[in-house]
């Protein structure tokens, strides 16, 4: 019996190579279409909390905290289930088809979640019990399910580029990212304090169609599935789980450790603003705010790079983690604007390192043969710590205030650094690999 299609067991299929060059417009298309993405989600979702509270009329402070981590909590949830999906079938099918769904399908999901109000009232003549906040949550989970798109943007890349211009090529890619989320922050700000909501809602949808467009330019490297003269039998829960190492399943728990207590505040940033800058001019600030933070995230990641190539894991993450719960009470005790985005931007100059350098040690404890699938599972872990933080994060504030919320995440950093120095010792002095057992 052959083996299922993974990314452990694929070639390439021959004859179906892309042209010698044609990663060059691969990289373009890739790239463009991933500003585009990236600046349609942030010029969105991060205002979603204000469009609860400002649009769909919700302002008891239960009621507020219940939505904002309900539309988080689903939203991460279908990422993490629907990514490894995806990322099968794109060995299966090929890499474009997956683009080009995440692109279209997610371009027609978001633009009805302008209009849930109206769906509401017009779908409760038949279905009572349906609400415009039940309605946006539903809407955020397929849209959720439909993504995928930088995961599978880089795969494309490592597919069809050459091995000696991979750096060059993920490198660049990754400057869409960022860029797109300084962008969207900024135009989504921009245009709900002049044009309204709805207008935010099209502009996402409009850019993941226009990032749709520039994905039909690409050309795919198709895979193939080698033969395998039998499957080594596996009973019980090893049907399920993948077959890691000690070493590797630590490291997966620190991702989810790290994806919750990093995450915990997130959902509340636009809701905290708006207690700083009034109701009138918070999608602004809400927007200007973002945008700094995402110009620190940038040179995070750049430092973190080069420090995680010199020192410990060790000497980088005590003070990143020590500096970021400062940051958070900071933010917490903010009486201005510009107390607040300083604490912020601060929190992700020390913070955005975090996943960049728990990576690294990951590479090191996997063989690069398992690279593939141990990352993707990682960032499901991760996704689910989020999914953690988000109903963790509601009960926070609803039992505290918008304050407490990061109050308590900052003590959550803090009291997971001996969890975390403990559980990276024990992984990095554990073998790489083992033999599997045949059953």
């Amino acid at each position: 019996m052959s083996t299922p299609v993974s990314s452990e067991n694929i070639i390439p299929a021959g004859n179906d190579k892309v042209p010698q060059n044609y990663w060059v417009v691969n990289l373009i298309c890739l790239w463009f279409s991933q500003i585009l993405v990236l600046a349609g989600f942030a010029a969105l979702v991060p205002f979603i909390p204000l469009f609860i509270t400002q649009e769909l009329g919700i302002t008891v402070k239960s009621e507020v905290g219940r939505a904002v981590a309900l539309f988080s909590f689903f939203g991460s949830m279908a990422y993490a289930i629907f990514c490894p999906i995806w990322g099968k079938l794109s060995d299966r099918f090929g890499v474009k088809p997956m683009l080009l769904r995440g692109t279209f399908l997610t371009c027609f999901i978001f633009i009805p979640m302008g209009y849930v109000k109206n769906m509401a009232g017009w779908l409760s003549n038949w279905f009572p019990w349906v609400t415009a906040v039940g309605l946006l949550i539903a809407l955020r989970f397929l849209s959720a399910a439909c993504a995928g798109t930088s995961a599978a943007s880089q795969v494309m890349i490592v597919r069809t580029v050459p091995d000696d211009k991979q750096g060059f090529a993920l490198g660049s890619l990754t400057t869409s990212y960022w860029g797109g989320v300084v962008l969207g922050n900024v135009a989504g700000g921009l245009i709900i304090d002049k044009y309204g909501f709805l207008a935010s809602f099209w502009l996402c949808g409009i850019l993941y169609f226009i990032a749709g467009i520039a994905i039909l330019f690409t050309r795919d490297n198709p895979v193939r599935a080698k033969a395998a003269p039998h499957r080594i039998k596996q009973h019980g829960i090893q049907n399920i789980l993948p077959s890691f190492t000690n070493a590797v399943w630590i490291m997966m728990g620190l991702f989810l450790l790290m994806g919750t207590v990093r995450s915990l505040e997130a959902p509340y940033i636009a809701l905290k603003i708006e207690e700083l800058a009034g109701k009138e001019k918070a999608a602004y600030w809400t927007g200007i705010v973002s945008a700094f933070v995402g110009i620190a995230s940038v040179i995070s990641g750049v430092v973190s790079g080069w420090l995680s190539d010199r020192y410990s894991p060790k000497k980088i993450l005590i003070p990143a983690l020590t500096v970021s719960a400062l940051a958070l009470i900071v933010q917490g005790f903010a009486g201005s604007l510009i107390t607040f985005a300083a604490g912020r931007s601060l929190l992700y100059i020390a913070a955005g390192g975090f996943h960049p350098v728990l990576q690294k040690v990951l590479s090191l404890v996997t063989p690069k043969r398992k690279r593939g699938v141990v990352f993707g599972f990682s960032s499901c872990m991760n996704s689910s710590g989020v999914m953690l933080a988000a109903l963790l994060g509601g009960y926070i504030y609803m039992c505290t205030t918008i304050n407490g919320v990061f109050y308590v995440t900052a003590a959550a950093q803090l009291l997971s650094l001996p969890v975390l120095m403990s559980l990276l010792n024990i992984a990095m002095r554990r073998p790489r690999f083992h033999r599997r057992r045949r059953s």
